[in-house]
């Protein structure tokens, strides 16, 4: 599948073969609703309009994008939404468990000969309406083409995960954005990519790994919480304890 269009990324900060955190929303179809589905992701721009990403092969993000292929990458300010999105569960509170419909708005992207393929698995019209978060100030919205399962190494173990090849088929772009995230910020998404691969580690039953990441994930939220200002940082690191204590128990 090819792209009949030229998108300067640039203007949205984004380079050839850097890795960037975005949150990526999916969605399932139960019944003749649309239910969406929002997570953080790591997210590399490889050539052109072409994208990769990298979700856990147990997720519903990857679930729901081998299901309908159809996603949308959302760029947002607010690091909060990161940990909102990317740590759900029962032992969290209703209220953060998912995104309500509140925070979406939903996008009308036209059906073109070249996709009819997979909309047909989710409308006969002519167009779909695809959910983004209305947070965003910026969307792209793809189709997945290819899909590899590999394994990553680092510094915290070896993971399986799926290697998602995405082709840019649509943009927009809502206002300017020149937010740049501080330390700690930064810290904070770390520390919840560092929280979904605890929960990796424990569900396999892997003592040494979970407990080198909760180290790791301590000492990030010491240092949050000594930067102390950065409210969005830490009602994200709040969030993020609650999801902990939950999987602890």
């Amino acid at each position: 599948m090819s792209s009949n269009f030229q998108i300067d990324f640039t203007s949205i900060g984004l380079k050839k073969n850097y890795l960037y955190e975005i949150l990526a929303t999916t969605f399932s179809i139960d019944g003749t609703l649309m239910v969406p589905n929002t997570a953080s992701m790591g997210l590399r721009l490889v050539d052109k309009e072409l994208f990769k990403i990298w979700p856990y092969p147990n997720t519903t993000t990857y679930k729901n994008i081998e299901n309908n292929k159809f996603l949308v990458l959302n760029f947002i300010d607010d690091v909060f939404l990161y940990a909102l999105t990317s740590l759900k569960g029962y032992n969290l509170s209703k209220s953060d468990r998912a995104l309500s419909e509140k925070y979406y708005n939903y996008y009308t992207l036209g059906v073109k000969e070249e996709y009819k393929d997979f909309a047909k698995r989710i409308t006969s019209a002519d167009s779909i309406q695809l959910p983004y978060l209305n947070q965003a100030w910026a969307i792209i919205v793809c189709i997945a083409t290819n899909i590899n399962q590999i394994l990553r190494k680092d510094d915290f173990g070896e993971f399986k995960l799926m290697e998602v090849n995405l082709t840019v088929i649509s943009y927009e772009k809502y206002r300017e954005s020149f937010k740049l995230f501080n330390r700690a910020e930064n810290l904070t998404l770390e520390t919840i990519v560092l929280a979904t691969k605890l929960n990796v580690a424990i569900e396999k039953k892997e003592r040494a790994l979970t407990e080198s990441i909760k180290r790791k994930i301590e000492e990030n939220v010491s240092n949050v919480m000594r930067f102390g200002k950065n409210v969005s940082a830490l009602k994200a690191i709040e969030h993020v304890t609650d999801y902990i204590k939950g999987l602890e128990s």
